[in-house]
């Protein structure tokens, strides 16, 4: 069962949709497994029997013959079920199948993956010092990941935006207490700041058109109300000495 899963999360082999055939209810009411096919169950109504299949990339889950549920391929044991559904057809291509947890396709990347959702991909990161194991659908310690589990070669160089560099120690908030995703002041813009997703992944965004970064509240807000040396980032005050040119602290340039 173990290798029919990893086979199914990383479509190695292609999927196999069986013939149906008469299938003969076990009871007159409830849901019951096909004997083959491990995404594929029967809808049982007075005794007649109506095939139906879990989305893509779901699997049928054998319990209470009342209630039908499909869950992702690591929480299932199909047993002998073996075959599996055809993929859906024009997915995200990070996608294997419609639905699941997926590697990122970048193969230096083992910190991010994919949570496909009807065929639409969202791209998520694990905690900082975590990596992906796609055969259990979570985040887990490198030494903790099963032999499925993709493993990057670390780079020596650590990324920056502009020179910038997420810090290696917690950052402390307002309360006192660690920020799981800290803000910083962009080194050459007023607008945009940096965010360091867990401490370490570090990302550019920001503020809106007319905002400035506020690197004290960590919030974006109109430049007077803003730091000093970004209340003029966007025009330079009517009084200004230099009204055309003026620096974004407001300042003219030394001539």
């Amino acid at each position: 069962m173990k290798e029919l899963v990893i086979i199914f999360l990383f479509a190695i082999s292609a999927a196999i949709k069986v013939e149906l055939t008469d299938y003969v209810c076990e009871e007159p009411h409830g849901y019951f497994p096909d004997p083959e096919q491990c995404d594929l169950y029967y809808e049982c109504k007075n005794g007649v029997a109506t095939p139906k299949l879990c989305p893509d990339g779901l699997l049928f889950l054998l319990g209470e013959a009342i209630s039908v549920k499909c869950d992702y391929p690591f929480n299932i044991d199909c047993g002998s079920r073996e075959f599996v559904q055809e993929p859906e057809p024009n997915i995200d291509p990070k996608c294997y199948r419609a639905n699941g947890y997926f590697n990122h396709e970048d193969a230096t990347v083992c910190d991010r993956f994919y949570n496909c959702v009807n065929g639409v991909a969202y791209e998520l990161p694990c905690a900082a010092g975590l990596i992906f194991d796609e055969a259990i659908g979570t985040c887990v310690r490198e030494e903790q990941a099963s032999s499925y589990a993709k493993r990057c070669v670390k780079s020596s160089e650590k990324a920056n935006i502009d020179g910038f560099l997420c810090p290696e120690e917690e950052t402390i908030g307002p309360h006192g207490q660690p920020l799981a995703h800290p803000r910083f002041p962009h080194p050459k813009s007023c607008q945009r700041f940096i965010t360091c997703y867990f401490g370490k992944d570090i990302r550019e965004l920001g503020c809106g058109e007319g905002e400035v970064f506020d690197d004290r509240t960590t919030k974006c807000v109109l430049p007077k109300d803003g730091p000093l040396d970004c209340s003029c980032w966007y025009n330079c005050k009517e009084d200004s000495a230099c009204p055309e040119n003026c620096r974004s602290d407001c300042s003219c340039p030394v001539l």
